[in-house]
């Protein structure tokens, strides 16, 4: 799969002032990657097309950023399905060659979410703030990060440059210092990268730490620098 593609930023939250978390987000794991060519950025806000709805007022697929959180609403626990809205992404038309051609997705959601696949072992959550696919999409919700003791902005920044890396394959598979949930892969270093279940505790630590001894240990750091050497390599 093609490392080198466009990244395209959305979410559903109109005017908000914890976005620029996203781009300093961003800006910050391009650092850290030593990036030198980064890849191209859209940013498509609350996206809707001119013809979102049809003559029925229904939404329509695909067609906004509304739709995919309603598709995969559990209207029983009021929680958005994260593997549902994860597939809408991966599978969307937009990835057409005849569209948008393949990309990275980056959605923030005010809505809350929640795995079907249940909670992690030994907590009784039942909810997740983000959950990215390799090479194709992360999703983030704000709900349990945004309005706690005014550190919006520094826990939005923490999760999107988790998720970023997720999304970029960081940490490696083959590494010895990593640990599974499902299909995910954390680190077991001192590093923002490892498991994240409880909000807001674990942000308030993950922030901290990313704040006094920096976001990624060596080892996810050389990971991502070496996602960008190839980044680079496949752009040339």
């Amino acid at each position: 799969m093609s490392k080198y593609k466009p990244l395209n930023l959305l979410n559903n939250k109109g005017f908000w002032p914890e976005k620029a978390a996203i781009v300093d987000a961003i800006k910050e794991v391009l650092t850290i990657g030593k990036c030198r060519r980064p890849l191209p950025i859209s940013d498509y806000g609350r996206f809707r097309d001119r013809e979102w709805r049809n003559t029925d007022n229904e939404l329509v697929p695909y067609q906004s950023v509304d739709w995919y959180v309603y598709d995969a609403l559990d209207e029983d626990r009021m929680q958005v399905d994260v593997e549902r809205i994860l597939k809408s992404f991966s599978t969307e038309p937009w990835r057409n060659e005849n569209a948008l051609g393949d990309h990275y997705d980056l959605f923030i959601m005010d809505e809350d979410m929640f795995d079907p696949s249940g909670p992690p072992d030994g907590t009784d959550v039942n909810y997740v703030v983000g959950k990215s696919e390799r090479l194709t999409v992360a999703v983030i919700s704000t709900y349990r990060i945004e309005h706690i003791w005014g550190m919006p902005y520094s826990y939005l920044k923490t999760e999107v440059m988790r998720q970023l890396c997720f999304m970029f394959g960081v940490p490696d598979v083959r590494r010895d210092d990593v640990s599974a949930e499902g299909d995910a892969l954390h680190c077991k270093n001192a590093c923002i990268l490892r498991p994240a279940h409880v909000a807001p505790e674990d942000w308030e630590l993950l922030t901290e730490d990313r704040l006094t001894k920096g976001p990624l240990c060596k080892r996810c750091a050389e990971d991502l620098r070496r996602f960008f050497e190839q980044v680079a390599q496949e752009r040339n």
